[in-house]
């Protein structure tokens, strides 16, 4: 089977406010999900780019980059910036010469600070909307949280085919 690459796939945003807790249960599954997918894999499998792609440390990484954006595209809902800010589309950081575990704190530290923002949102700032500059649609909190939680699961399930293409 042939997955739908991150790009070609199409959302469906304007959900309900009351579907908040669901979106931020799967970020904050993401570390663990990691975690457990890792643990015991040495440095050299986790850096390596297999078919010249991101390596898993890079794939973290670009996840904990993305969560700055997110945190700082919350922020512009709230005061009405449209456009939001744009995407990461390539790791800034060297993510292949650090260790697993402080890749890992960088995300986790990253993705506390954007729960946190979360939870600090009432139902008035749960309405208020942006439009994304890539996809052409105005998005709240929810959406984006939503949009997050999916591009979350599709660097998980890459992490899967490095795995399986390195024989792990």
């Amino acid at each position: 089977m042939k997955k739908v690459e991150w790009f070609e796939r199409q959302f469906t945003f304007g959900v309900s406010p009351g579907l908040l807790p669901f979106y931020l249960e799967r970020l904050q599954g993401t570390l663990p999900r990691l975690e457990k997918k890792l643990a015991g894999m040495s440095e050299d499998i986790l850096s390596n780019r297999l078919d010249g792609k991101w390596s898993i440390k890079q794939n973290i990484g670009h996840l904990a980059e993305v969560d700055e954006i997110a945190n700082k595209r919350i922020d512009e809902m709230l005061k009405g910036v449209s456009p939001m800010s744009p995407a990461v589309f390539e790791p800034k950081g060297d993510y292949n010469a650090k260790p697993l575990r402080e890749v890992l704190a960088l995300f986790e530290n990253n993705r506390k600070e954007n729960l946190k923002k979360y939870a600090q949102l009432n139902d008035e700032g749960l309405g208020k909307a942006s439009l994304h500059p890539r996809l052409k649609v105005m998005m709240t909190p929810v959406d984006l949280a939503y949009f997050d939680a999916e591009h979350d699961d599709h660097h998980l399930v890459r992490i899967n085919e490095i795995l399986k293409g390195l024989g792990k």
